[in-house]
C-alpha cells in the first residue's frame, strides 16, 4: 500500500513537471517564431514592423556611438596640450590689495575672485601680498610656445604652467596684444611637448559640433561639448578687434585661453569670454577665431609686435535713412565713409566722404566690424580692392595698405545725450556757435569748425537718428557748416518729407546721421 502511494506520487510529479515544460515552450513560442524564417504569413506585417523598429534603433545607436568615439579620440589627442596657467602679481604696500582681482577680466574668467588660496594682504608686509589667478592655454609647438588670452597673464609678475601629466614649468611672456586679447607665452627649459594643431576657422559652419577644453574653476582637463551657435560676433566689449565664434559648449571661469576644437581635432578657437548675469555658464561663450589668433601669434613671435593694415578712413554702418539720402538701392549691405585721413592710402587712392563701400576683395561688405577686421588682418604693403558706390555710380579702387598705429584707433559710438527742452527750430533741435568754453567743456583741445547742438526734442526724428546735445554739426546735406548762418540757409530749404544728412563730431570722432523731416 505504501509502495503504491509512493508510485502514485511519483507519477503525479512527473505529469506536473511535463506540463510545466510544455507550458514554457508554448509561452516562448511566439518569440521563437519572430526570429524564425518560417514565421506564418499572417504574421508578416508584425514581423516587418518589429524589423523596422530594430533597424531605426540601430542607426541611432551607430550615430551616437560614432560621435561618442570621436569625442573620446579628440579628448585623448588634444587634452595633453591644454595647460593650466597660474599667474601671480605682487601687490605692494599701499596699493589696493584687491586691485589685481578687480580687473573685470580676472573677475569674470579667472578662478575664485575672492582668492581663497592666496595670502591675505598685510599692510605691515613690505613685500606686499600675492594675488593669484588661474586660466588655460594651448601648446602650439613642442618647444613650449603657448597661446592664451592677454587677460590671463596681463600684469603678472610670475607665471607657472602645469601640464595634464602634472609636470610644472616656469613661463615668460613672449608678447601680448590687448587689441585682440591674445597673448603668447613660452615655457622655460621645455622640449618635446604634446602640441595641438591650429585649424582654419574660416571653414566653420553654424551647427557644427565642437569641444571646449580647459580648466574651469580649477578643474583640470575638463572637456565639454556643444555646437557653433554663431560666427562673427562683434561689439561684445572684450577687445578692440572682435570676430568671435559663439558656442554653447559649457565655458566657465578658468576656461579662458583654452581650446575650442572641431571634430577633426583641430583648435579653431581660443576660449575668451562668457555672456552671463551670474558670472557662470549660461549657454553663451565666445572664442577668438584660430586664424586671428595665429596671425597675432606669428607677429609676436617673429616681429615682436603685431602689425596691421591701415586704410585711413572713418566708417560707420549703413541704415535706411542714410541709404535713402545717398540714393542707394540696398540698405542691407555696405558701409559709409564719414571722413578720410589726410595723407592716408585711402586719400591717395581717391576715396571720398559719403562713399558707400559695398565690396572688399570681391566679397560683399555688410558691417563695419567685419570690414575693419579684414583690413587689419592684412599686413602693411598688401593691396586690397574696394567696390564703391559714389553718387549712384560704381567706382573701383585698389589701395596699398600702410601700417596701423593702434594707439590712434577710434570708433564712432553713438552716445545718448538727448535732453528734453522746448524747441525754437522746427527741425527738432537748437544750435549755437561754438565757443572756447564749450570746447573745453567737451574736452576738445583743438580748433573745431561747426555749430553745436544745445538742445533737442526727444520725440523728434533727429533724436531718433541719434543726434544729441553736444554734437557738433560740420556738414548738413553735404554742405559745410561753419556758422549759424550757414546752417540756417540749408535748414530753410528743407521741406517736410525731405531726408536730412548730417555730419557731426562726437567725442572727437566724425559720425554720419540721417533722418526724415516730419
Amino acid at each position: 500500500m505504501k509502495r503504491n502511494k509512493i508510485a502514485l506520487n511519483l507519477a503525479l510529479f512527473s505529469t506536473g513537471l511535463t506540463g510545466v515544460l510544455v507550458g514554457a515552450l508554448v509561452v516562448n513560442k511566439p518569440n521563437m517564431e519572430v526570429n524564425s524564417t518560417s514565421y506564418a504569413a499572417e504574421k508578416s506585417s508584425t514581423k516587418i514592423a518589429i524589423s523596422e523598429k530594430s533597424y531605426t534603433s540601430s542607426i541611432k545607436t551607430d550615430t551616437a556611438d560614432k560621435l561618442s568615439r570621436d569625442f573620446i579620440t579628440i579628448s585623448k589627442n588634444v587634452t595633453p596640450a591644454i595647460v593650466a596657467i597660474h599667474s601671480t602679481k605682487i601687490v605692494k604696500q599701499g596699493s589696493n590689495p584687491h586691485q589685481f582681482m578687480d580687473d573685470p577680466y580676472l573677475k569674470k574668467f579667472f578662478g575664485n575672485p575672492n582668492n581663497p588660496n592666496g595670502r591675505k594682504f598685510n599692510p605691515d608686509d613690505e613685500q606686499g601680498s600675492r594675488e593669484q589667478g588661474l586660466g588655460s592655454g594651448v601648446i602650439i609647438d613642442k618647444q613650449g610656445i603657448i597661446l592664451t588670452n592677454n587677460h590671463v597673464v596681463e600684469g603678472a609678475d610670475e607665471i607657472s604652467v602645469t601640464l595634464p601629466d602634472k609636470r610644472k614649468f616656469k613661463a615668460k611672456i613672449v608678447g601680448t596684444d590687448p587689441k585682440t586679447d591674445v597673448a603668447v607665452i613660452k615655457l622655460e627649459k621645455a622640449s618635446n611637448l604634446p602640441s595641438a594643431k591650429l585649424g582654419d576657422s574660416t571653414k566653420l559652419e553654424v551647427g557644427e559640433w565642437v569641444l571646449a577644453i580647459g580648466n574651469p574653476l580649477g578643474l583640470s582637463s575638463t572637456v565639454t561639448s556643444g555646437i557653433i551657435s554663431a560666427k562673427g560676433r562683434a561689439d561684445v566689449g572684450v577687445a578692440d578687434f572682435e570676430d568671435f565664434i559663439q558656442t554653447d559648449a559649457a565655458i566657465n571661469p578658468g576656461n579662458s585661453g583654452g581650446a575650442l576644437v572641431n571634430l577633426d581635432g583641430e583648435v579653431i578657437g581660443i576660449n575668451t569670454a562668457i555672456a552671463s548675469k551670474t558670472g557662470g555658464y549660461m549657454g553663451i561663450g565666445f572664442a577668438i577665431p584660430s586664424n586671428m589668433a595665429k596671425k597675432v601669434m606669428n607677429d609676436l613671435v617673429n616681429k615682436g609686435k603685431v602689425t596691421r593694415g591701415f586704410l585711413g578712413i572713418q566708417i560707420q554702418n549703413m541704415n535706411d535713412s542714410i541709404a535713402k539720402r545717398l540714393k542707394l538701392d540696398d540698405s542691407s549691405k555696405g558701409i559709409i565713409v564719414g571722413e578720410v585721413t589726410k595723407g592716408s592710402p585711402a586719400e591717395k587712392s581717391g576715396i571720398q566722404p559719403y562713399d558707400a563701400i559695398i565690396e572688399l576683395n570681391g566679397n560683399p561688405v555688410y558691417d563695419v566690424s567685419s570690414f575693419r577686421n579684414t583690413i587689419a588682418s592684412n599686413d602693411p604693403g598688401q593691396t586690397v580692392k574696394l567696390g564703391i558706390i559714389r553718387d549712384g555710380k560704381r567706382v573701383n579702387a585698389s589701395i596699398k595698405l600702410a601700417e596701423l598705429d593702434t594707439n590712434k584707433i577710434a570708433s564712432a559710438n553713438a552716445g545718448d545725450q538727448a535732453q528734453e527742452t522746448e524747441m525754437s527750430l522746427n527741425l527738432g533741435f537748437n544750435v549755437e556757435s561754438i565757443t572756447k568754453e564749450m570746447l573745453k567743456e567737451l574736452g576738445i583741445n583743438k580748433t573745431v569748425k561747426g555749430i553745436i547742438v544745445t538742445s533737442i526734442d526727444p520725440s523728434s526724428s533727429a533724436a531718433e537718428s541719434g543726434l544729441g546735445r553736444g554734437d557738433i554739426i560740420q556738414e548738413m546735406n553735404r554742405v559745410k557748416i561753419v556758422t549759424e548762418s550757414d546752417y540756417n540757409k540749408v535748414a530753410k530749404e528743407v521741406k517736410k518729407g525731405d531726408s536730412i544728412l548730417l555730419k557731426v563730431l562726437r567725442n572727437g570722432q566724425p559720425l554720419l546721421l540721417a533722418f526724415t523731416y516730419q
